[in-house]
């Protein structure tokens, strides 16, 4: 523990767990495409564009807010706001009058619902020229695929034709199965090269098991005790992988709500009976039964 830690008061400490983000290799990999891409609009005329995937809970999302909060520029124009950053959630269902209008609204379009879809589409194009945008960020794009597995293609082809005619590097973030919307449109497969693939921890090797256990050390050093809870040792790596199978939005909901009760009570590190009481309370999520102790 640091004596940043000791001089911290409980808020303080509750809030620094609250907002804890660990950057393990996968997590700064994909941090370095994003920059790549958004680096592309100042060195290229063809967008370098980027197709980040992942299960529910790897952490896409988290990545879309750290590099948004470390990275967005506003400035007041004339007739506009510049962002270097336009970001959101696509819709869903997502048709193309949805997709335009959240798009506008995300860019501060007082009007975002008027209009014909071919006045939309000329007004976002405007917008995105006018407010400088450097880098369009959009999570959910799994919503391109309907219920049934079939792409909106009418969705797809205007968003190409959005790409083309702002030249704006895009990073979109989805599911796996938003790889079916690109893989169905050749002009947009060829235009997002970039992938990347942010997978749960897994231990089934000795490399795999040693990079749970560093992310786990990781985690344990940030926190504020005055002692290491112990995350990596064999007793405790082998129980969050058995009760998130390594999924990071688990593993943090346990050790956060663990972490913040152990500051309440004042406690100098993390018990395993926390572990415990923090499995049960998100159980619904968790996978199997509880393999903390509770003594």
């Amino acid at each position: 523990m640091t004596n940043d830690f000791l001089q911290m008061t409980k808020e303080e400490k509750i809030k620094k767990i609250d907002l804890m983000r660990i950057q393990h290799p996968n997590f700064k990999e994909a941090l370095k495409k994003i920059s790549l891409c958004h680096k592309s609009k100042l060195k290229s005329a063809d967008p370098q564009c980027l197709l980040i995937t992942g299960n529910y809970g790897t952490g896409k999302t988290t990545i879309l807010n750290y590099y948004v909060k470390q990275n967005q520029k506003e400035m007041a124009l004339e007739n506009t706001t510049k962002k270097a950053i336009l970001y959101g959630s696509i819709p869903s269902p997502t048709r193309i009058n949805t997709f335009l209008e959240a798009m506008l609204d995300h860019l501060g379009d007082p009007y975002a619902i008027k209009g014909t879809i071919g006045n939309k589409q000329y007004r976002l194009v405007n917008l995105i020229k006018d407010s400088e945008v450097e880098l369009i960020m959009l999570d959910e794009f799994q919503h391109f695929v309907h219920r049934n597995h079939q792409v909106n293609h009418d969705v797809a082809d205007c968003f190409k034709s959005i790409i083309n005619e702002t030249k704006v590097p895009v990073v979109l973030l989805g599911l796996d199965e938003s790889e079916k919307v690109l893989n169905d449109n050749g002009q947009l497969k060829r235009r997002f090269s970039f992938r990347h693939h942010l997978a749960d921890f897994n231990c089934r090797n000795a490399e795999a098991t040693s990079q749970f256990r560093i992310l786990l050390h990781s985690i344990d050093k940030s926190l504020p005790f005055e002692k290491l809870s112990g995350l990596k040792e064999v007793d405790m790596w082998e129980k969050f992988e058995n009760a998130t199978k390594g999924n990071m939005s688990a593993l943090m909901k346990i050790i956060r709500t663990a972490a913040i009760e152990a500051v309440e009570a004042n406690d100098k590190f993390i018990s395993e009976k926390r572990f415990a009481k923090a499995f049960e309370l998100h159980s619904f999520i968790m996978n199997g039964e509880n393999p903390f102790k509770f003594e």
